[in-house]
């Protein structure tokens, strides 16, 4: 367990439990969904909910400790979820970045931005990568302010009008 603070902001940082909180980590992709792209239709389509329960357990398999909650004191409140790209083992990448409603804009969102950047340099990571939607600025200004480059549209899924963002570790 990690312990990080900012200023009113106290989190730790756990392996997700995939068992024992699938409908939390479920209910977080959902509201990312919304806030991102205004629906959660891929989630609710055939098999959704398993797919990306799945993805989860791809995830920390292949990398253990990559599928992480943040916890306040009693409960969670984050979600970060990590890998590295096969086409470039140097970069990490980002897949889910999320703080639920009352926790943002506290300090928290550094928090989880430090454990990933400590989590991927331990990995021998140079970079970090990740997509944040165009229709999404809340996200966009908060990766920006933190240093995050926009290198341009995510090419493999046009449709989604993903932006991808990178930020040197180190």
């Amino acid at each position: 367990m990690v312990t990080e603070n900012a200023s009113d902001s106290s989190l730790s940082f756990r392996p997700a439990n995939l068992d024992q909180d699938s409908d939390v980590c479920v209910h977080f992709f959902e509201d990312m969904l919304l806030c991102a792209f205004g629906c959660a239709q891929q989630l609710h389509g055939p098999d959704g909910r398993q797919r990306y329960l799945q993805s989860l357990q791809e995830k920390a398999a292949a990398v253990p400790g990559s599928v992480v909650h943040a916890w306040d004191e009693t409960r969670i409140v984050g979600q970060i979820e990590i890998s590295l790209l096969k086409t470039e083992p140097a970069v990490g990448y980002i897949h889910f970045f999320y703080l639920i409603p009352d926790w943002r804009s506290r300090g928290a969102g550094k928090l989880l931005l430090a454990y990933a950047t400590d989590f991927l340099a331990g990995l021998g990571c140079e970079r970090m990568r990740l997509s944040v939607s165009e229709t999404n600025q809340r996200a966009a200004q908060f990766y920006s302010h933190h240093g995050w480059t926009d290198i341009g549209p995510r090419q493999d899924k046009p449709e989604l009008r993903l932006r991808l963002m990178e930020k040197p570790i180190g």
